[in-house]
């Protein structure tokens, strides 16, 4: 898990069904977080490539469900993430470090997120989410339509060392990221399936 995070990740929040991977957050203490969740990461780092999934978000004020890259030493991060509290939107982001691999110093470090309208709610039905990063550019898209694009510098430079590609569903102690947890929701569940990735 991280600082940011209310719920643990464990093993036992990952469940394997018909409908794909799916990540349960639930309220059961893990060591010392109140809520227990699941998530998963490739095992390899991509240096660009386009990286697809099917998800399906869970339901919930306070709830957010994760399809990104990340990496740390320094950190760089592409993101898309679907709020429980407002599901008809998705939020993008990008956080940026300068820095050869293992540099720990965090001078840079800024994010520029940025929330996209959906015509849909992505908690009631599967749809196909893409980060498509390439060494000058960042193109989101949903259901094989670009929805959002950032070039060069501004407002955040690309990343542009290896990064791994994560799925989570997390519970944020800042109630400005995804509204104030209600645990009248829980448990709840996200399902990813279909992934793909073409790096190069």
């Amino acid at each position: 898990t991280f600082p940011g995070n209310l719920a643990a990740s464990a093993r036992e929040g990952v469940r394997h069904t018909v409908e794909g991977a799916q990540l349960v957050l639930e309220k059961r203490m893990t060591g010392d977080r109140r809520y227990r969740s699941g998530a998963f990461a490739s095992s390899r780092s991509f240096r660009h490539g386009r990286f697809e999934a099917d998800i399906r978000a869970a339901r919930g004020s306070g709830l957010v469900t994760g399809f990104f890259l990340h990496r740390a030493g320094p950190r760089q991060e592409i993101d898309i993430e679907l709020t429980g509290d407002d599901p008809c939107s998705m939020l993008v982001n990008v956080y940026f470090n300068p820095g050869d691999d293992g540099a720990e110093l965090g001078f840079g470090y800024r994010g520029s997120p940025c929330r996209i309208d959906l015509d849909f709610d992505a908690t009631t039905e599967v749809h196909r989410y893409a980060i498509d990063w390439r060494p000058d550019r960042i193109i989101w898209f949903v259901d094989n339509r670009p929805v959002h694009e950032r070039g060069g510098w501004d407002p955040t430079p690309i990343p542009h060392l290896p990064m791994r590609l994560h799925a989570n569903l997390w519970a944020p102690r800042s109630q400005e990221v995804a509204g104030r947890l209600d645990e009248r929701v829980l448990p709840s569940s996200a399902w990813f399936r279909n992934i793909s990735i073409w790096h190069g």
